[in-house]
């Protein structure tokens, strides 16, 4: 099968978050499984920087965007997941940001137009075409809105997927946009789709409403956004398509994240050797600053540094873990300024005890994974997750609260991999870390959760077998409505 993967970001040439992740590995794991896959992403001003290797240009256009148009110019990459192109759009992403913009309307509908525009040179040059186009999040919305509209006569038999990695993010603008995209012709859809959304132009319902079939990136988020709490006032429109959402499971590369070859951290280990993994642990606690010590557990936590990773509740709870265990916390991320000055402030409290350090940093990421003992995803919502799956490959047992993939992949206690709380609450989850502590104790019983843990498949090939399926279905429904 041919399909085409629009995203707007790619690991490992762009990342912000878990959309890179997907965009990057389940291509390589769909090609494993046989089926043709291309990559199509922004060709942003740090590529430029970084010099990634591509030919080309191999195709040049002008692109309508309102009254104006603008230059674009196709290069390509040969990749692990098989040809990737890159659109130079200099209008749109000859810039430092990747979003966050003032025109980010502007910039993704040329981005949306891009893709057109690439899909049509791929099969008039190379004589490939996709069977399904698959896009993912606000960003490449539009792609499905223009096939399903203005290029259907050409592309009308193409299949279309749209995979919502996180429902908060929408692309939600003004409603003259739809003079901008060239989508007003028939009329502002969102009037139909509830008060919530009826004075504007909304990328992400605009996906999901053109799509055959629209995917989450877990079972349990799947059905979370049907309802008011977790449905970002697109709920109505999900419940109206219900029978077209789906959800999978995210994977990770367990090429990458492997505590035996990483070469990040201090000491290989694996399920069936750990004694690697205390030489990682004290290798962590010397290089933060924290006691060197075996016997206290080090909590671990990775992730944004916003409300919906629920650190209001790890700030709550600060003082009773500080006075109340022995355990100690490392933290790497960035995000909200008054979240990462209260948790700095911890850190210059408590130099011994609490480590804190702002930004991303990849090794530095892996080291904390594999020197902790526990890992923390308190989350108020939480699509899939992959903090928890790469917890459990390295034997950090994962602390969660039960939403979306949380919910689908930590079970609790000695019959389980991890520690799980149910309500949004300082109590529930200061229980969970508790019962967490007291297990660690006992190491017979730790080393059971934690094995476990660790010898779980979290891999994509899971996944890939699954969207393959999807594909197969979205072909079925092309004529369908």
């Amino acid at each position: 099968m041919n399909v085409l993967f629009v995203a707007a970001e790619v690991a490992p040439y762009v990342k912000t978050g878990g959309l890179a992740d997907v965009a990057g590995a389940l291509p390589v794991a769909l090609r494993h499984a046989g089926h043709d896959v291309r990559v199509v992403m922004p060709r942003y001003h740090s590529l430029r920087q970084q010099g990634v290797p591509m030919t080309g240009p191999i195709g040049a256009s002008f692109l309508p965007v309102g009254v104006q148009a603008e230059e674009q110019r196709i290069w390509r990459a040969a990749a692990p997941e098989g040809p990737l192109y890159f659109l130079d759009i200099p209008a749109a992403f000859e810039r430092p940001a990747i979003y966050g913009e003032p025109d980010d309307a502007r910039r993704f509908i040329l981005f949306a137009r891009g893709v057109m525009d690439a899909m049509q040179h791929l099969r008039e040059v190379d004589g490939w075409q996709p069977d399904v186009v698959h896009c993912h999040d606000w960003h490449a919305a539009l792609v499905i809105n223009y096939l399903k509209s203005y290029y259907a006569y050409t592309f009308g038999h193409i299949a279309t997927v749209f995979t919502i990695h996180n429902l908060a993010y929408q692309g939600q603008v003004p409603p003259d946009v739809a003079h901008l995209a060239g989508l007003h012709e028939g009329g502002l859809v969102e009037k139909a789709m509830g008060a919530g959304i009826a004075d504007s132009f909304n990328f992400m319902a605009r996906g999901i409403l053109y799509a055959d079939v629209v995917t989450t990136v877990s079972p349990t988020y799947a059905r979370e956004i049907l309802g008011p709490e977790y449905g970002e006032r697109l709920d109505g429109v999900l419940r109206s398509r219900h029978d077209r959402v789906t959800g999978i499971l995210n994977g990770i590369d367990t090429t990458v994240f492997d505590p035996h070859t990483d070469r990040h951290i201090a000491a290989p280990y694996r399920a069936e050797d750990i004694t690697g993994k205390a030489t990682c642990k004290a290798a962590l606690q010397q290089a933060l600053g924290l006691e060197v010590s075996p016997a206290r557990p080090l909590l671990g936590i990775v992730c944004r540094l916003v409300e919906q990773k629920g650190l209001d509740l790890l700030h709550g709870i600060m003082p009773w873990l500080l006075q109340e265990t022995d355990a100690q916390l490392v933290m790497l991320g960035s995000g909200q300024p008054h979240l990462q000055d209260a948790f700095l402030r911890w850190a210059q409290l408590h130099a011994g005890r609490v480590a804190v350090r702002i930004g991303f940093d990849a090794a530095l990421a892996q080291q904390i994974y594999a020197g902790s003992d526990a890992f923390l995803m308190p989350s108020r919502f939480e699509p899939c997750g992959l903090g928890q799956l790469i917890a459990l490959r390295y034997g950090s047992v994962p602390i969660v609260r039960a939403t979306g993939g949380l919910a689908d992949t930590v079970r609790e206690g000695l019959d389980g991999n991890g520690f799980v709380f149910h309500r949004y609450d300082t109590g529930d989850f200061g229980d969970a870390i508790w019962r967490a502590l007291q297990c660690y104790r006992d190491p017979a019983s730790w080393a059971i959760v934690r094995e476990r843990g660790m010898r779980e498949d979290h891999s994509w090939g899971t996944a890939a077998q699954q969207y393959a399926g999807v594909y197969e279905s979205a072909r079925r429904l092309i004529g369908r409505g």
